[in-house]
């Protein structure tokens, strides 16, 4: 009986392994960089969070501003510059990755071509008590007690039920 693994395993597991070599040395390298030591804690953290980038990512895409401006049917000359004007009038989440603003799929209604209306009723709520679009892009992909354990994003075409859980979850006091 031979004990070989089969070729296609052994070929995923030595990419498994360079893998986490590459993961080890470039993240070895981002906490070298700074100065002051960095807990375990911190560090699965901020990991935590890019993995929570990553499979919003993964499950509704990210829209640079030209992807955003030809899906809303915008004739600018600027099509960068149109979804930025969204953005920037509280009309259409955008989120910092990697130096550039890019938009959450899970804010259109591709079929009509338009950003779906309680986007920037969410964007007042955060702004009112103050939240980032990310954190409430962050906070929408999550399950959460406010929708009994469900996630906010799967509930944006309820506007008013979505709203409350927002209102709710950004206004408790403690």
């Amino acid at each position: 009986m031979s004990t070989a693994l089969p070729e296609r395993l052994s070929a995923e597991a030595e990419q498994a392994v360079v893998n986490m070599h590459r993961s080890m040395a470039a993240l070895g390298a981002a906490i070298s960089a700074v100065k002051v030591p960095v807990s375990p804690q911190m560090a699965r953290g901020v990991q935590a969070t890019e993995n929570a980038w990553r499979e919003i990512e993964a499950e509704f895409g990210f829209l640079t501003g030209v992807e955003v401006a030809g899906l809303l049917g915008s004739r600018s000359s600027n099509p960068t510059g149109y979804a930025t004007d969204k953005r920037r009038a509280g009309k259409l989440i955008g989120v910092r990755r990697r130096n550039a603003f890019v938009y959450p799929g899970f804010q259109f209604a591709r079929a009509e071509g338009q950003v779906l209306p309680v986007i920037p009723e969410l964007l007042k709520v955060a702004e009112k008590y103050d939240k980032t679009p990310e954190g409430l892009t962050q906070w929408l992909c999550a399950p959460t007690g406010q929708l009994d354990g469900d996630r906010p994003v799967d509930h944006l075409i309820h506007p008013e039920r979505v709203l409350e859980a927002a209102e709710n979850h950004y206004g408790v006091e403690w």
